[in-house]
């Protein structure tokens, strides 16, 4: 098994721990298929991502329990935002985006004059379950090697408004019953942000690759190349 699959099972075993999966095995294949690239990105610079929207300040909390600011932890950075919840059973939802975002961390870890103005945030909107305790976890099993933060929120009016602001629908699942089911239904959304919060592309499943997202990264820093050595050699 290669290192980076290894460990993309890893993160599997602790997002897939809904009773309701019963071959996590074939989970993984499916995810694996699904992260295969389907085209060939163009390269950095060659292409434009204009600003699509801006976002405001959010107060959250990182995988320690320390309350944070969203702009403290991506202060002039190009940042990468999933959002996500521990419990998620779609293979091609939060699982798919956990092992896409570990391809770029490795990709990242491989170029550090680019990490260096990176940051990558898995943020849980589940802040029922996923505690601070269960986002340390998660982040123990990804053995992240760039600046990655694993980061969920205090309250439901705090997630609320950080989901507002990027529009990410989500909505509770409930059985016939009146039981929560325990899952959301929601988007796989995952947005790329430069340094001054301005969202400037949002992938989904069929376009997450991880080379597409560093090319993009790097589109973005090239803007201002002449103020810093991103993306050159």
């Amino acid at each position: 098994m290669r290192p980076s699959f290894r460990a993309a099972c890893l993160i599997l075993f602790l997002l897939l721990s809904s009773p309701a999966q019963s071959d996590p095995q074939s989970d993984i294949a499916a995810v694996q298929s699904a992260v295969q690239p389907q085209f060939t990105p163009p390269p950095p610079g060659t292409y434009t991502l204009p600003p699509i929207d801006t976002i405001v300040d959010h107060q959250l909390l990182d995988s320690t329990g320390k309350s944070v600011e969203l702009f403290d932890l991506t202060a002039g950075k190009v940042t990468v935002i999933s959002f996500m919840y521990t419990s998620c059973a779609e293979v091609g939802g939060c699982p798919l985006a956990a092992t896409v975002l570990q391809q770029i961390d490795q990709l990242l870890d491989q170029r550090p004059e680019l990490a260096r103005h990176v940051a990558l945030i898995s943020l849980s909107f589940d802040a029922e379950r996923d505690s601070p305790q269960r986002m340390a976890e998660v982040r123990q099993g990804l053995v992240p090697r760039i600046v990655w933060h694993f980061l969920t929120s205090a309250n439901q009016k705090d997630l609320q408004s950080v989901l507002a602001d990027f529009n990410q629908p989500v909505a509770k699942l409930w059985n016939e019953d009146g039981s929560w089911s325990g899952l959301f239904r929601h988007v796989l959304k995952v947005y790329l942000l430069d340094a001054n919060h301005q969202i400037r592309n949002i992938y989904s499943t069929g376009l997450f690759s991880a080379q597409l997202v560093v090319n993009d990264i790097e589109t973005v820093l090239l803007e201002s190349a002449p103020h810093s050595n991103a993306g050159k050699p």
